[in-house]
């Protein structure tokens, strides 16, 4: 009996996906939850990398689902969201810094960092540059404009407006909480080390990472870092076109279509995900970042200190 390629390629597909289904299951093993709740470019892929390098399975920007948990965000669709934290052990950018009410409800033992710039005007700075690089409209969402030219003064107030209600929701969790300054560099380490309960007397971490620097986008990116960026590229596209037909347009058919779309992605994803953090590569930035798995070994880890080392521009 002859089977068609196209019968095939259909039990192959079905193979694949259950393959993959198989494979994303949400782990057993994770740690109490870290959510980094500080505004875009106030060192949270910095502080990302330090949680990886603490043992911490990391969800980070590059993720592309992170498009999708934004979007879900801004249109009151807590479900995705939920759903991804039963996966990782830590979480950095948007759509965190808005959602630590519920994760704190969600997850009694979590605790929170804010990230934040030396000052005011040092994160607006860094801010004017990373809104120059392009159009995003979720911006116009959390920071009142998705354009800098004319916008300084609603820009600067969304930062200084975040870091009050952030302070005033923790005030009488003081356990639950830190704030970091990412421009301190080295000196968070102990700060850090000592809010999570790490033991750190047999780590030898090396310099804390400087991640999505300035000094990174100046110099130019390497082949992989442009494939990301025009990837990242043609999913905002995707995104922003989904986003409307899935949330604005309102047509439940359209919805129910792309929802299982996205279940399927997302399982895909996921299993991609599982596979390549048990290689012992997840997590790893624009900056060489080592596995927990090797820090105990002080001859691996490069604790060079560069003399003039490049400006945060998280």
């Amino acid at each position: 009996m002859r089977i068609s390629v196209s019968a095939a390629l259909c039990a192959l597909l079905i193979v694949l996906l259950l393959t993959c289904v198989e494979i994303a299951q949400p782990p057993a093993d994770l740690k109490p939850k870290v959510f980094v709740i500080g505004l875009s470019k106030t060192g949270t892929t910095s502080l990302g990398d330090a949680l990886h390098m603490l043992g911490y399975k990391r969800l980070g920007w590059k993720d592309i689902r992170s498009r999708q948990l934004v979007q879900a965000c801004i249109h009151g669709d807590l479900a995705p969201i939920v759903g991804q934290t039963k996966y990782y052990d830590a979480f950095e950018d948007l759509p965190w810094p808005y959602l630590y009410r519920e994760m704190a409800e969600l997850y009694p033992d979590a605790r929170f960092i804010l990230s934040l710039r030396r000052d005011d005007q040092t994160w607006l700075r860094s801010m004017e540059r990373h809104l120059m690089r392009g159009r995003w409209s979720p911006y116009a969402h959390f920071y009142g404009a998705d354009v800098y030219p004319g916008n300084e003064e609603m820009i600067l107030q969304s930062y200084q407006n975040h870091t009050q209600t952030v302070r005033a929701f923790f005030c009488d969790k003081p356990h639950r909480f830190l704030e970091i300054v990412v421009d301190d560099g080295d000196a968070n380490w102990a700060a850090l080390i000592r809010f999570l309960g790490n033991p750190s007397d047999d780590l030898s971490m090396g310099a804390f990472p400087k991640s999505n620097t300035a000094a990174h986008w100046q110099t130019g990116l390497e082949l992989t870092d442009q494939l990301h960026w025009l990837w990242r590229w043609i999913i905002t596209t995707i995104e922003e076109q989904s986003s409307s037909w899935m949330y604005e347009k309102r047509q439940a058919s359209v919805r129910a279509v792309l929802t299982l779309l996205w279940k399927a992605i997302d399982v895909v994803e996921q299993a991609c995900s599982e596979l390549y953090y048990h290689s012992g590569s997840a997590g790893v930035s624009s900056q060489d970042v080592l596995p927990s798995s090797r820090l105990h070994s002080k001859a691996t880890v490069n604790t060079t200190i560069p003399q003039t080392p490049p400006p945060y521009s998280n």
